[in-house]
């Protein structure tokens, strides 16, 4: 029979042996998951601007979108990678230091500017990417992002119906002031007339809040950048 300090060591020497095995698992998959990751980012992109086919998702990307980064002052900011900006992280940032992604989706002559945003819902994180006409006001499409929303209710912000409703919708009122699209409480309402709200879905006030604070958020640090890009076109 084995004594406690055998089995004590026995132990450890396991221990450190599955920790070192784990580690090194680990290891090998992070380049793979930051492939999937990167790869799902730019699935996100062309969807709120055209059907994504998988087979071509690499080199699609690749032909019609470029990456551009700016600072909160609308000057644009070379030498950092779009993908290597957090959202959050950055508002942590002194306004001098902070930088924020676009992505700029061209084809036949026609521009769509691709904003990135994070927010937070009732469960947890909440993203989207949503893509603005040429005249950076009118929304194209968008396409949200959820991890831990209550299914059925807020877990449905990541549905086609759902995204759908912020199609021609605006961002800026008509003197050319920022008024982001708010949802509104529950569902069923007539927003055809209303180009700044959109129809909501029944028992996910929480979770719509958090959507309507992350475009007033998200979209006013772009507010200066947009401004430039009128200017520049």
């Amino acid at each position: 029979m084995h004594s406690n300090k055998y089995t004590v060591v026995y132990a450890s020497v396991l221990t450190a042996i599955v920790g070192a095995s784990l580690a090194i698992a680990v290891g090998g998959l992070k380049p793979r998951q930051e492939r999937n990751a990167l790869m799902a980012n730019r699935r996100a992109i062309l969807q709120t601007v055209m059907e994504v086919n998988p087979q071509t998702l690499e080199a699609d990307y690749q032909s019609l979108v470029t990456e551009r980064v700016f600072d909160l002052g609308g000057k644009e900011v070379s030498g950092v990678e779009a993908f290597s900006l957090n959202l959050k992280d950055e508002a942590r940032k002194p306004n001098a230091q902070q930088r924020l992604p676009l992505f700029v989706f061209s084809r036949d002559g026609v521009k769509r500017y691709i904003v990135p945003m994070q927010g937070a819902g009732l469960w947890g994180p909440i993203g989207a990417y949503l893509a603005l006409e040429a005249d950076l006001s009118t929304i194209y499409g968008v396409a949200f992002s959820q991890e831990k929303e209550t299914p059925g209710l807020g877990a449905e912000i990541d549905r086609p119906f759902f995204e759908d409703r912020y199609k021609g919708k605006k961002i800026y009122n008509d003197g050319a002031t920022l008024e982001p699209v708010a949802v509104l409480r529950g569902s069923g309402n007539n927003t055809a007339a209303m180009p700044h709200a959109v129809d909501g879905l029944t028992g996910a006030t929480i979770t719509l809040n958090g959507v309507s604070r992350m475009f007033r958020d998200e979209l006013s640090r772009y507010d200066r950048i947009f401004a430039t890009l009128r200017q520049t076109q």
